[in-house]
């Protein structure tokens, strides 16, 4: 089975409507079709998203071109989905350095998760889909920076907790193998931004 994890687009962050899940600005709007224009060039067996509005907003453009459902996945959120204020990474970087080093130490807890359980949720979620498809299935999966990063801690076998900062709209490839173990195909993948069109700005 393969897999195609994405990092949704990039959030409205001034957005006081619904602060701790904002909907995509205008860049991520593009984003979002970027992500539609590659993906509908292959075949997607299945979209799945995470149940945060930047996610499903990200995941729509593909639905809606390919003609499939968005199925809601609990277990792709991410860790801040009971914050009070969503904050990217730039945000954060421009709260200091200390700041900066709290959340590259723990990020998930950081951001107001339990390691354990968090890890537990996202690998549980993956598991589902394996269990639920066929080994020629193709899932596109629109999701956020920590799950990404537990995957991907999962496929290089690591001890402990990779954190690197996947790009807003970016894709990484995977293959789920026979004997459960997740092969690599590709990382943070983003040159289909480049040939995305520009979307009039509306203030957002």
């Amino acid at each position: 089975m393969k897999i195609i994890l994405v990092r949704h687009g990039r959030p409205d962050e001034s957005d006081s409507a619904n602060p701790g899940d904002p909907p995509l600005n205008n860049d991520g709007r593009r984003q979002a079709g970027a992500i539609a224009d590659l993906l509908s060039l292959e075949t997607i067996d299945r979209i799945v998203a995470s149940p945060l509005r930047r996610a499903r907003q990200t995941a729509e453009p593909l639905a809606q071109r390919i003609g499939r459902r968005i199925d809601v996945v609990d277990g792709w959120a991410e860790a801040d989905r009971f914050g009070a204020r969503y904050r990217s990474t730039e945000t954060l970087r421009g709260l200091g350095q200390e700041e900066w080093k709290r959340f590259l130490t723990d990020p998930i807890r950081y951001l107001g998760g339990d390691p354990d359980r968090f890890q537990a949720e996202v690998l549980g979620a993956l598991n589902t889909i394996a269990a639920e498809g066929h080994a020629t299935q193709k899932v596109a999966i629109f999701t956020h920076g920590m799950p990404i990063n537990v995957v991907l801690s999962q496929a290089l076998a690591l001890n402990g907790f990779v954190h690197f900062l996947p790009g807003y709209g970016s894709v990484t490839r995977l293959r789920l193998r026979s004997d459960g173990g997740i092969g690599i195909i590709s990382i943070n993948e983003s040159a289909h931004h480049a040939l995305a069109t520009p979307i009039a700005s509306t203030g957002s």
